[in-house]
């Protein structure tokens, strides 16, 4: 049988604020990724753009060394197709990457008062029309609409857009005839047990595992120092692979032609 609980129970508001609990981490974990990014992203993609090109460097060596076994003959036009098609994940993962870090530069910050008041409001909106509180969200275009909106004013800590938008839900709740926006929930107990391990892998997870690292300055400097040591590593070694191709181009008889 379905664990049906009325509003005025006690499992009702447990399951109410770890919803809104939920929604607040997952917020802070975005937060937290875009200082990540603000304080490691150039550094992280510098490091993988070394990495990628040691791997370039490397499928280039796989294709001269199968040219030079079958008599030295390479097809330039084949080598670049087969490069572009061995490359083309990488190079897009470093597109979105950079595209990330652009991002997170062009993030504003938010004062201590806009977060806190951007919270309130978002804790009195969810109460209102979360769709996994009330039924109707996903019942009205108009709900949904709004939902859509606070989420993204509740990202942006816009907490005059927040304000705005309370008057217009509590409008719409109106003009629908909700007075009571608490529902019964099926399953309330199965469903808290559930949030509660959300809330759990949400904290032990990336992004919010990250905040450590975001807030204390010796463990960022540490993270740093490794980033820069790993890519002088990849570096050093696109070197070396560069010197085994200017080799193999020199000793190993390769012929270069264009179809």
């Amino acid at each position: 049988m379905d664990d049906l609980l009325k509003s005025s129970g006690s499992k009702y508001d447990e399951y109410e604020k770890l919803i809104i609990e939920r929604d607040q981490l997952n917020k802070e974990g975005g937060q937290i990724w875009t200082v990540y990014l603000q304080m490691f992203g150039e550094l992280i993609t510098e490091n993988y753009e070394e990495k990628i090109e040691c791997i370039k460097c490397k499928k280039t060596i796989a294709f001269y060394q199968s040219v030079i076994n079958h008599g030295g003959k390479a097809d330039a036009k084949a080598m670049q197709e087969f490069l572009d098609r061995e490359m083309a994940e990488y190079y897009e993962n470093l597109k979105k990457m950079t595209q990330d870090n652009k991002l997170a530069k062009e993030a504003g910050t938010s004062s201590a008062y806009e977060a806190k008041r951007s919270k309130e409001l978002y804790r009195k909106l969810a109460k209102l029309i979360h769709p996994d509180l009330n039924p109707e969200t996903d019942r009205s275009p108009e709900l949904q609409e709004l939902w859509q909106r606070i989420l993204i004013a509740y990202g942006k800590n816009s907490v005059k857009e927040l304000a705005e938008l309370e008057v217009l839900v509590r409008k719409v709740l109106k003009d629908l005839g909700i007075d009571d926006v608490k529902a019964e929930i099926p399953d309330i107990s199965d469903k808290i047990e559930d949030l509660k391990a959300e809330i759990e892998d949400i904290k032990r997870s990336e992004p919010y595992s990250l905040k450590y690292l975001v807030e204390d300055e010796e463990a960022a400097q540490k993270k740093k120092d490794e980033i820069v040591k790993e890519t002088e590593g990849y570096r050093k070694y696109r070197k070396e692979l560069g010197e085994i191709i200017i080799k193999m181009i020199a000793e190993g008889g390769l012929h270069f032609y264009v179809e």
